[in-house]
């Protein structure tokens, strides 16, 4: 239908004057041409690390990848998975039940979220069928190339941990509550550094952590009622663990890492300086998502290539950071959950494990807009719609960052949205505008 998505109503490329039909239309097929232009353009190196067989599979996952162009362009249906993989089940059931409401689920015609995520994990299929390429990480050269493009950055920010590492931390962690705030606004301002918005392409990206000269750009900002907080829990001695969703590889992954090394330096126990008060858990993806995802590898290079470069502040960072892993002061770790096609409120049905984790957790940090449209549902509420109703069940004390790369928001105070409506017809789509989203857990 030629006309924009009705409040409450979930996104979908069915309404035409909508950011999903752009994407679903436009943008879904540019990116996987992108990923098979990458493919052939370094198809000699991954027969290279995969063996000579891997040539003929790469034929394969190849067609593949133009077959499923294909479906989107021509509005088939969204077909079952049939890979051995362990999240199949999850995804037919979800397929199934959405093709019950939808009548037929084709990518024009069912919610938004599964037809992007469905997207990407038809592209893991791709790879998962074949003998030489389950392993396959085929965004890994498109993510190199977002570390290497923030050189300038890395020595900024380098610089200023090392002078954090150096600082004497007895007085805990009054006094910091500044540089904090100057982390969480630098934080969110990585968030733009998206290859999936970009369509993979890569630019020199150098920013600085000075960014008040943005604030007029974020649209919600709860870092006050957020520290507050967060100083209360930690004199309680309460909870243990900061867990961070993270977002993308690159930049964003360097301002996520300095804004986790401030609360593990900042928070110290009392009488104990050489021990943090939090624990950080570092959640990643377990397969290759939306370009420029973090995994597990890419976490750990990317701490390689820091402790390894040749400056020494830089080096020093790098080091630091990698005995953080090795003493438990810091985890990384993957859950099938963050790539399935569901929102999070779905998560102790889905995933009770890691639903009891989090529900422990000091705080619960949400990166990047798939995370946002995720922990608040993918409906067109009104921008002033009260986070409490937008989470809809979701009960987790959380800290949302995001730069708004799609038409989804809520939290507004009145007259907000139209503000920024008249300012930049395109503001919920560009990323030039943030939010920083505070919900503190429910009082029973």
């Amino acid at each position: 239908m030629d006309i924009k998505t009705p409040r409450n109503v979930y996104f979908s490329a069915f309404y035409k004057r909508s950011f999903a039909y752009y994407t679903v239309k436009t943008r879904m097929p540019v990116i996987l041409t992108q990923i098979i232009d990458s493919i052939s353009r370094t198809k000699e190196d991954i027969v290279q690390e995969f063996g000579k067989g891997s040539q003929e599979d790469l034929k394969k996952a190849i067609s593949e990848l133009a077959k499923l162009k294909y479906e989107i362009q021509t509005n088939k249906p969204l077909t079952k998975l049939v890979s051995e993989d362990s999240d199949v089940k999850v995804y037919n059931e979800f397929l199934e039940k959405q093709a019950s409401k939808d009548g037929q689920t084709t990518h024009f015609n069912t919610i938004f979220l599964l037809s992007e995520c469905y997207m990407y994990r038809r592209i893991k299929e791709s790879f998962a069928l074949t003998d030489t390429l389950k392993e396959f990480d085929y965004f890994r050269s498109f993510k190199k190339d977002l570390f290497l493009s923030c050189q300038k950055a890395l020595k900024m920010w380098c610089d200023y941990n090392v002078e954090i590492f150096h600082k004497n931390f007895e007085k805990n962690w009054t006094g910091y509550e500044d540089q904090l705030y100057g982390l969480i606004k630098a934080d969110l301002w990585g968030n733009k550094c998206d290859l999936s918005l970009a369509l993979g392409k890569v630019e020199d990206m150098f920013h600085s952590h000075e960014t008040d000269a943005l604030d007029h750009f974020i649209v919600v900002n709860d870092s006050k009622k957020f520290l507050k907080d967060l100083v209360e829990i930690a004199e309680l001695h309460s909870h243990e663990y900061i867990d961070i969703v993270l977002d993308n590889s690159g930049y964003e992954l360097l301002t996520d890492l300095c804004l986790m090394t401030a609360f593990t330096i900042f928070f110290k126990k009392q009488g104990d300086p050489s021990q943090s008060r939090f624990k950080v858990r570092f959640h990643v993806k377990s397969i290759p998502w939306f370009l420029s995802d973090v995994m597990e590898y890419d976490f750990n290079w990317t701490l390689e290539q820091i402790a390894s470069n040749e400056d020494a502040n830089i080096s020093l960072v790098g080091r630091k950071w990698q005995d953080f892993i090795r003493d438990g002061t810091w985890e990384v770790m993957s859950h099938p959950f963050w790539t399935y096609p569901c929102e999070y409120n779905m998560m102790p049905d889905y995933a009770p494990n890691l639903f009891g984790l989090l529900s422990k957790s000091a705080m619960v940090i949400f990166k990047g807009d798939l995370n946002y449209r995720k922990v608040f549902g993918e409906k067109n509420w009104d921008p002033t719609t009260s986070p409490e109703i937008a989470l809809q069940g979701l009960e987790l004390r959380l800290l949302t960052i995001r730069t708004i790369k799609a038409d989804i928001i809520c939290g507004l105070q009145p007259g907000t949205a139209e503000k920024c409506e008249k300012e930049d017809a395109k503001w919920m789509e560009n990323g030039n505008y943030g939010v920083i989203q505070y919900v503190p857990a429910k009082q029973h």
